[in-house]
């Protein structure tokens, strides 16, 4: 039924003297932007990383139904390209199976329909989970559905405990009922991240109330006075591992794998940093800045995380935060008692709605409100390249 013939076709753009037109392809990263430290941002990269697997399920007769059908045509082939994503190449070649498809809405007198699913970075099936530092993309892909299983084709994705090796991954917009061209012609995938990002980029500041505090202790003795921020540290939990489902209708389909190990656990230091400045938050002393943005200092990438919920197992960001109130009586500055608070805020509460945290290119941030009494956090998102984050709606504790 479908032609697997040895012959070739002619260049791109021109019939084929025996009837076969083989299956190519073209590929784009729908954001340039970074999701992960081992990041696919662009075609060069996308080649860099191992290339991309396709599954594709033909479907003869009848359109796409994922109950129906598995990937009988092509099952994780792997497509590679040798100039950096100019073309894309995988053997041996697969050729369109015959018939006509659909012409002006009626149905042509002999369709045969292939679908097509694809990911990134390829994983080699055959091999088995190897060392998670030496092999992060064995570890982080770590299984994908059979052959002859019936349904939409999945991969199994989890979170590698070295952050520096997190591994970014692409799905693809689905190609449904795509059915033999007149002429060579090369399917476009458009990958999207697949991953959320809570950013390790945090933005303190001084509420309303403690900015007055620090304002009316200016007298005759106390010229000066400052908020220095001592210590900021981050503790995520995480869903560690989730199926994703590469039927994505317009965003990645996270699926929750209950009887694995639930949830996992990050813990990033933003200050003490290697920087000697101090952390001033808010100051009476000249052209001081009313906020502070703290980063990370292992990479600025921010912790990345599977934007899907465990019915019992909430995903969240607590900061725990340390400052003191100095004051300067013309002499020596003098150290008010350390203050420390601690707040959380949920996270898949940005990932719904009007507040898409898990888009791809954006990064969502956390801001820190420093109180007289305690501290508050909120959220921000922003896209990867700008410093503007646009605050929005959230679970504030």
């Amino acid at each position: 039924m479908l032609l697997a013939g040895a012959c070739q076709g002619n260049d791109e753009g021109q019939p084929e003297a025996n009837g076969s037109i083989p299956v190519a392809f073209t590929a784009r990263i729908a954001s340039s932007d970074t999701r992960a430290e081992n990041a696919t941002e662009s075609k060069a990269t996308l080649k860099e990383r191992g290339g991309f697997g396709v599954f594709a399920c033909y479907t003869g007769l009848h359109k796409y139904v994922d109950s129906n059908v598995h990937p009988d045509f092509m099952y994780n082939e792997h497509v590679t390209s040798d100039d950096d994503g100019a073309t894309w190449t995988y053997s041996p070649i697969k050729y369109w199976p015959n018939g006509e498809g659909e012409v002006t809405g009626l149905t042509g007198e002999n369709p045969h329909y292939v679908s097509f699913f694809a990911y990134a970075p390829w994983r080699d099936v055959s091999t088995p989970d190897l060392d998670q530092d030496s092999y992060p993309v064995e570890y982080c892909i770590h299984s994908f559905s059979q052959q002859g299983e019936m349904g939409n084709p999945w991969l199994t994705y989890r979170l590698h405990p070295n952050l520096a090796k997190q591994v970014d991954l692409l799905c693809a917009r689905p190609l449904l009922d795509r059915t033999k061209p007149a002429i060579s012609e090369k399917l476009p995938f458009v990958f999207d991240h697949a991953l959320a990002c809570v950013g390790d980029k945090v933005t303190v500041r001084c509420s309303a109330g403690l900015k007055s505090q620090i304002d009316n202790r200016i007298n005759a003795s106390i010229t000066n006075a400052k908020v220095v921020v001592t210590s900021l540290k981050i503790d995520y939990f995480l869903t560690a591992k989730a199926r994703l489902v590469l039927w994505n209708n317009g965003e990645p389909n996270w699926q929750t794998i209950l009887s694995e190990a639930p949830t996992c656990t990050r813990t990033v230091t933003l200050i003490p940093n290697e920087s000697e400045t101090e952390a001033i938050v808010y100051s009476k002393i000249g052209n001081i800045p009313t906020e502070i943005t703290i980063e990370d200092t292992w990479s600025g990438k921010g912790v990345y995380y599977i934007p899907v919920e465990l019915s019992n197992y909430v995903q969240t960001a607590t900061v725990s935060i340390s400052y003191h109130v100095s004051s300067y009586n013309g002499s020596r500055w003098i150290d008010d008692e350390e203050k420390t608070g601690t707040a959380y805020i949920v996270l898949h509460e940005y990932n719904k709605g009007d507040n898409p945290g898990y888009k791809p290119g954006k990064h969502l941030y956390i801001n820190v409100s420093l109180n007289p009494m305690d501290i508050a956090l909120t959220a921000a998102i922003a896209p990867w390249v700008t410093e503007d984050p646009v605050d929005v709606e959230g679970i504030e504790e």
